[in-house]
């Protein structure tokens, strides 16, 4: 189908997130890691701010702190600072430098700058790289993805040539997207091991902002994929991406090191999480586990046992576009008429979807989604939901308004039914206060 853009002179509550925030999102799946925003104060505070209210959890962060004054007359100045004292004051086993639009639009050669540095300081046993990530360009998934790939990148200059690596056959290396929580990325872990292979996630935001009580303070990433285990995911006999932002990062380890690599546009609903399952059993030859065969009967019941709730129902769904393609799926799946699909920007998975795309923003997503029943999107849309008279189901980043979101599950037959359940209850209880208020103003 068609993507389309509302022609318009400005962007009214803007859907789309900045690509800065999806690199620190992505480091924070790192242990030990230290993302260094290389711009001014606003661009880290923004990232910390929202990464802390979605996550509730300390989040790492440091920045150049650029001024007017340090853009014009040497802005790597200030970067060399800050790599002085992160590295002096709290040693981290990985560094990213994160360029945003202020750097590139000034044509800041901090690439350049950061090599120099790691040969002369004879920097190893570590990882550093950086990434440049205007603003204007993507958004929280392109962000993520490319720091993915760009630490990718550095862990096969380190150590990864190809001809001499011991292949594991019973290894596989999973790149989840960005629009997975830390619930998601573990019961991808758990769906993946039931068939007897070592998973190695790369990030692993499962282990690092799914909440723990872990005592003390660090100003690095607790938790997360260490580094010695992802030097070892270069040894891995197959790449397992989710979402289809994460196959270049996949096709660099193919292109590198010969790994070959299995992309899933999405794992959530029957026939995504069939379609996983199936792979995992072809490539093992280990049957399905049993848990997973109930839970595959417990969707199928409570899909039926919803169906009353979503009849004639008709859902706006205003996400990052891998989680868009995937919710979208789902809604299918449900028989929900899909009114409006709006996303912050076109990839080739938003080109390849059969329903009509919109690129757009919030402002975009209230005018289109006029009459549907049912508002998916992160929690800047919770007043838009309110004025078309539409249940609101929060969903995608940031969510402030539940407790809990960052550890919900969408993928896999649990997910769905999570899912399905929580959007069934929240369109019964609009339709219970439509009926009570009906009948208050007769």
């Amino acid at each position: 189908m068609t993507v389309n853009r509302r022609i318009k002179p400005a962007s009214v509550n803007p859907l789309k997130i900045g690509q800065s925030l999806g690199a620190v999102l992505a480091l924070q799946g790192c242990y030990r890691a230290m993302p260094i925003v290389h711009g001014s104060q606003g661009c880290s505070a923004f990232s910390k701010a929202l990464l802390t209210r979605h996550f509730r959890e300390p989040i790492a962060v440091q920045t150049s702190a650029l001024q007017e004054m340090d853009v014009i007359f040497d802005a790597n100045r200030n970067l060399e600072e800050a790599l002085n004292l992160v590295l002096s004051k709290h040693r981290p086993d990985i560094i990213g430098i994160i360029g945003t639009e202020l750097t590139d639009v000034a044509g800041v050669d901090y690439q350049s700058m950061l090599k120099s540095y790691k040969r002369e300081r004879n920097m190893r046993g570590g990882l550093a790289f950086s990434v440049t990530l205007p603003d204007f360009r993507g958004s929280l998934e392109s962000g993520f993805s490319v720091t993915v790939e760009a630490m990718i990148d550095e862990m096969i200059q380190q150590v990864g040539h190809k001809g001499i690596r011991n292949v594991n056959t019973r290894q596989i290396t999973l790149l989840p997207g960005s629009f997975l929580t830390p619930g998601d990325v573990m019961e991808l872990k758990e769906m993946i091991s039931s068939f007897g292979f070592e998973v190695i996630a790369l990030p692993d935001i499962s282990t690092s902002l799914s909440g723990h009580l872990l005592t003390g303070f660090s100003p690095l990433t607790r938790g997360g994929v260490p580094l010695d285990s992802m030097l070892q995911s270069l040894q891995s006999g197959l790449t397992i991406a989710i979402g289809g932002s994460m196959e270049r990062p996949a096709r660099r380890l193919h292109n590198a090191l010969g790994t070959p690599y299995k992309v899933f546009e999405g794992a959530m609903g029957l026939k995504a999480s069939d379609d996983l399952l199936h792979f995992l059993h072809q490539i093992s030859g280990e049957p399905v586990a049993l848990r997973y065969c109930w839970q595959r009967e417990n969707l199928l019941d409570s899909m039926l046992d919803a169906h009353f709730q979503f009849a004639g129902m008709s859902a706006l769904v205003a996400l990052e576009p891998d989680h868009l393609r995937s919710v979208s799926g789902w809604l299918e799946e449900l028989g929900v008429e899909q009114k409006a699909l709006i996303t912050s920007y076109e990839t080739p998975v938003v080109s390849s979807m059969e329903h009509e795309v919109w690129i757009g923003d919030l402002d975009d997503a209230e005018f289109l989604g006029r009459g549907a029943d049912l508002w998916i999107g992160n929690s800047h849309g919770m007043s838009g939901a309110n004025r078309i008279e539409a249940a609101f189901m929060a969903a995608g980043f940031p969510v402030w308004n539940e407790l809990g979101a960052y550890m919900s599950t969408s993928v896999g037959y649990r997910g769905a039914l999570e899912w399905t359940n929580k959007a069934g209850n929240l369109l019964m209880r609009r339709e219970a206060e439509r009926r009570e208020s009906s009948v208050r103003h007769r």
